[in-house]
C-alpha cells in the first residue's frame, strides 16, 4: 500500500522498478542512458542518490517504455455540469442509520 510508505521509500521502490526493468531488457545503463538522452552521471545520481529531475524520470520513463506507470500522476476529473454533481452525489450518499 503506498499511502503508507515514506516518500524516501517510494523512491526507493522506483529506483528498484527501473533497475529491474532496464536488467529486464538487458540494456546497460550506458545503453539506456544513450536511449533516454541522459549523462550516465545523472542517471546514476538517481540510482544511488534518489535524486532525479521530473523531465530526466520521464526521459527514462520512456526509454524504457514505461510511460504506463505515469498515467495516475496525470490523472485528472473532467469538468462536470451542476446537474451532473447532484446526480453523482446523489448515488454516491452514505446509507442511512437505522436504529434498532
Amino acid at each position: 500500500m503506498i499511502e503508507l510508505k515514506t516518500p524516501f521509500e517510494i523512491i526507493e521502490e522506483l529506483t528498484k522498478t527501473i533497475e529491474n526493468t532496464r536488467k529486464r531488457k538487458k540494456l546497460r545503463q550506458q545503453d539506456l542512458c544513450e536511449l533516454a538522452n541522459l549523462s550516465i552521471a545523472t542517471y546514476q545520481k538517481f540510482i544511488y542518490q534518489k535524486k532525479i529531475s521530473l523531465i530526466s524520470l520521464v526521459q527514462v520513463l520512456y526509454a524504457l517504455d514505461m510511460m504506463s506507470n505515469l498515467e495516475g500522476l496525470i490523472y485528472y476529473d473532467e469538468i462536470q455540469t451542476l446537474d451532473d454533481i447532484r446526480a453523482s452525489s446523489n448515488k454516491t450518499s452514505l446509507p442511512k442509520r437505522v436504529r434498532k
